[in-house]
């Protein structure tokens, strides 16, 4: 989901390949607003899929990376447990329990013997979590207090500082599911095509510059700020002007890479770095108008395509565990150093408030859910804010260190990590 990179992993959808209907021309309002003729593409009324279903329900754990990881850590007990973690007696663990129990129901179907990682097997076998989840399974269907969430992680776990032989703190980011109002026709207002996935490899492959309401399905349009972070973000939730909620899920990428458009503005000398915000950036767009906001982006030549799915209540995105991402309650990693579903606390500084960049030190406790392009390395996490615009202004401003804490089964059968 997260992300000036487009973070969800592999397409999880296939249902944007089906044939793309036909689709009436309509006037295009900026075409004539068009004096160096950047690609628009024919205007078109977007095609949503009338009845789409919701997000597969995966029962089974997502294959672990083949690649060893590349840097060496050191893991250690902590000396008195997790009372010796700061914040952790007035922490709320209740969203990390709820995402723990989902997460849990994806390795229901392992071989218990297998271990999660073998690359890293001081995350030991499924077994050894295997009670574990049973208790959060339990725990979390009862609308438990904090306090019973907090009892049940120490009862069951053990925590295991992280370092590199060279650094003790990483980098913590944020991210979230946008919300973005869409409709069917373009306009001067909506004009931004957001596109559902080629049916040809060589469409795929096209760079932003090149992509437009010709090479594939229109899934709708929206503001070009509002789509263009719906593609770094991954996925997000489309509001039609009929009242209908989708979830534009992250469906491919055309393999290009990623460059920030802010950095653009601040190369040209347009914004200064500490101007460079998503509401800096869709005051350009709106000052210079629709083809200067495409210009912009195709700065950027890497694509993010969609397909739609219908909301489960209460349910957020997936992530590339393919379970429904919990809001504070899950991170993304680079799944070479912590697997999917594996636990951990960080020690850092969140926002209290939307826009607050200084945040506060705090600790929170999270799961390994998701990954992305940018989350790279032991130290680095980007963690899920939730859904809507709270979410956005909060994941928004996280920037800030990180000190890992691993959360492990107390008891294991296999190699310790002691």
């Amino acid at each position: 989901m997260k992300r000036l990179f487009g973070l969800l992993g592999a397409s999880l959808l296939t249902t944007a390949c089906s044939t793309v209907p036909d689709s009436p021309a309509i006037s295009n309002p900026v075409v004539a607003e068009n004096p160096d003729n950047v690609t628009l593409g024919p205007a078109v009324i977007a095609q949503p899929l009338p009845t789409p279903p919701p997000a597969p329900i995966v029962q089974t754990p997502r294959p672990a990376p083949s690649e060893p990881p590349p840097e060496p850590v050191i893991e250690a007990p902590a000396p008195s447990g997790f009372a010796a973690l700061p914040h952790w007696s007035t922490h709320d663990s209740r969203p990390a329990l709820f995402a723990f129990a989902r997460g849990c129901e994806t390795w229901a179907k392992a071989e218990p013997d297998a271990f999660l990682n073998p690359n890293l097997p001081q995350y030991g076998r499924y077994r050894d979590w295997s009670t574990a989840c049973q208790g959060a399974s339990v725990l979390a269907s009862i609308n438990p207090s904090s306090e019973d969430s907090r009892n049940f992680f120490e009862a069951w776990f053990k925590p295991m500082s992280l370092k590199t032989p060279n650094k003790s703190e990483g980098l913590l980011t944020g991210y979230y599911e946008p919300e973005v109002d869409v409709r069917l026709s373009p306009d001067t207002t909506y004009s931004e095509p957001i596109l559902a996935k080629p049916v040809s490899d060589a469409a795929l492959k096209l760079p932003r510059s090149k992509v437009n309401s010709g090479t594939s399905r229109v899934i709708a349009y929206g503001r070009p700020i509002d789509v263009f972070f719906l593609q770094i973000q991954g996925s997000g939730r489309l509001r039609y002007g009929d009242g209908r909620v989708l979830r534009a899920a992250y469906a491919a990428n055309n393999g290009q890479p990623y460059k920030s458009i802010g950095g653009v503005l601040i190369g040209r000398g347009e914004l200064t770095r500490e101007q460079a915000s998503k509401q800096s950036i869709a005051d350009w767009m709106d000052r210079k108008g629709p083809i200067a906001a495409r210009r912009l982006m195709n700065e950027n030549p890497r694509y993010i395509y969609f397909t739609e799915q219908a909301i489960r209540d209460g349910e957020g995105p997936q992530g590339a565990m393919r379970v429904p991402l919990t809001g504070m309650g899950a991170i993304a990693v680079d799944p070479r150093y912590h697997p999917y579903g594996s636990l951990a606390w960080l020690d850092t500084i969140l926002p209290t408030a939307p826009g607050d960049y200084r945040g506060t030190p705090t600790g929170i406790l999270v799961t390994a859910q998701d990954t992305g392009s940018a989350i790279k390395g032991p130290l680095r996490a980007d963690l899920f804010f939730g859904s809507g615009d709270d979410a956005g202004a909060r994941a928004g401003v996280q920037k800030h260190p990180v000190r890992w804490t691993l959360i492990l089964p107390r008891y294991m059968s296999g190699p310790s990590v002691s």
